[in-house]
């Protein structure tokens, strides 16, 4: 029962995770008019969805660590049930705050957030919290990305700007880039956000399959026998049912095609008013850190950070006025809090649950 509300919580995760991140991909193109909200936010969906799908076959042949996606110490393989246990409550918690983000109207991100909690569900299930060093260093590129995402941006939006006082640049052409640099956003978050939910079941699915929870597997003739190999290579995509896969990319469409209005008004109108050659600029400085730093590189980035960073950037590059700092300063208030607090709450609940 432990891996089946696994496997539930996963699926739960990526649809809030597709609903709170929806607005990265959607935000300038609704708050600009270039798309209907509707129409953005089906557009998004289908990206995002096809964008996961793409990424579960990425793991598949690229022989993807599963493992060092999701940062599980090693000490918890010995014990299935309380890695089970740390697993559900990290998932657990990490839902929580995102909808209390979506709810209001606060772009989280949902690799800091899932990361920060099961960094406290894993610490409240070792006796040694000095394994979790390995996960702690997943932080840095995410939050790198805003910077980046801000000096790239800031340097696009003068660019446009440019283009379009020579005329070289139609309103037109911006307006039809922005709505596909949109696309390139929402494929390039299913593309790289499946990995976690994807790489938690599997660690579940590895971990308690012995067990008889999900039914064990046996191992081909390439492989030892033992959960490291399971984990470490696309032996473990082999031994997750199809029909898994299948629901947590659906999953993670349906929560894209939710949205997240409070979000797309918070970051479009209260932090700034956009206009579309500043969309643009911020959704094609998004993409690029995305596909870059994500897809190729292979380390984790938010594109809900990023995409904040982006839209500071390229409104600064108009205008210094431009820019409501209150509501910044508020949203960066919640990213230092949250992963506090989402490490907290799943210690605690870790330590209540385990005998």
């Amino acid at each position: 029962m432990l891996a089946w509300s696994i496997v539930a919580l996963s699926g739960l995760w990526a649809s809030v995770n597709g609903a709170q991140d929806a607005s990265n991909a959607v935000t300038t193109t609704i708050v600009t008019r270039v798309l209907p909200e509707r129409l953005a936010l089906a557009y998004a969906a289908i990206m995002n969805g096809a964008g996961a799908m793409f990424g579960l076959v990425s793991v598949a042949f690229l022989h993807l660590s599963l493992v060092r996606v999701v940062g599980v110490p090693e000490a918890l393989f010995d014990e299935p049930r309380t890695l089970g246990l740390a697993l559900a409550c990290g998932l657990s918690t990490a839902i929580v705050c995102l909808l209390i983000g979506w709810w209001r109207g606060i772009p989280l991100s949902g690799w800091v957030t899932t990361l920060a909690s099961l960094v406290g569900a894993f610490a409240g299930a070792l006796a040694d919290v000095r394994q979790l060093g390995g996960i702690a260093l997943l932080f840095i590129p995410v939050f790198i990305g805003p910077l980046l995402g801000f000096a790239l941006s800031f340097l696009l939006t003068r660019a446009v700007s440019g283009l379009q006082s020579k005329r070289r640049l139609t309103a037109e052409t911006v307006r039809w880039t922005q709505t596909l640099t949109a696309g390139l956003v929402a494929f390039g978050h299913g593309l790289s956000n499946i990995r976690l939910p994807l790489g938690i079941v599997v660690v579940a699915f590895a971990g308690l399959g012995e067990q008889g929870t999900l039914g064990s597997h046996p191992p081909g003739p390439e492989s030892d026998g033992s959960l490291g190999h399971l984990l470490s290579s696309h032996a473990g995509m082999a031994a997750l049912p199809l029909w898994i896969a299948v629901l947590l990319s659906s999953a993670m469409a349906l929560g894209t095609f939710m949205g997240g209005r409070e979000i797309v008004r918070t970051l479009g109108r209260r932090l700034t008013d956009l206009t579309v050659s500043q969309g643009l600029a911020a959704e094609t400085s998004t993409a690029a850190l995305l596909y870059t730093v994500s897809v190729w590189l292979g380390f984790p980035m938010s594109s809900s950070f990023t995409i904040v960073g982006s839209i500071v950037g390229s409104s600064l590059a108009t205008s210094k006025k431009s820019v409501a700092w209150q509501v910044f300063g508020r949203i960066a208030l919640w990213w230092i809090l949250t992963p506090l607090a989402c490490a907290g709450l799943a210690w605690g609940t870790v330590v209540l649950a385990l005998p």
